[in-house]
């Protein structure tokens, strides 16, 4: 009788504590799905802000000013400026073709929190 008690004792013991183990993830996958989720939301903002961009001319006066008063862009901005003696849009298709200036534009949209408003109110958000 009392091995049938032990035994017992012993299987509920080992079935309470390996009900108790939770699975662990390794340190990279975690780090690489938190890293996949950021770089898509990213993405996702660049291109919320390359439509509003697209959209708005207050927003493209806003982006062309700041990419002038820029030092490292305002260079490449004179240069775009002068190929292209269009509207505001002509000249946001330019700079959004060009890598450097679409990337410090949409950088500066994004840290901004008034003009990142501006582009949620414009996209519908």
């Amino acid at each position: 009788m009392y091995k049938i008690l032990i035994f017992s004792a012993a299987f509920a013991f080992s079935i309470s504590s390996s009900a108790q183990i939770i699975p662990k993830m390794k340190v990279e996958d975690v780090k690489k799905a938190g890293m996949e989720s950021v770089t898509k939301d990213d993405m996702n903002m660049d291109k919320q802000i390359k439509s509003a961009l697209m959209k708005d001319d207050n927003l493209q006066e806003k982006g062309i000013s700041y990419l002038k008063s820029n030092p490292e862009t305002s260079k490449s901005l004179t240069s775009l400026l002068l190929k292209n003696k269009g509207s505001n849009s002509a000249i946001m298709q330019s700079i959004l073709g060009d890598d450097k200036l679409s990337s410090t534009l949409i950088e500066y949209i994004a840290k901004n929190p008034k003009l990142l408003k501006q582009v949620t109110s414009i996209i519908g958000m």
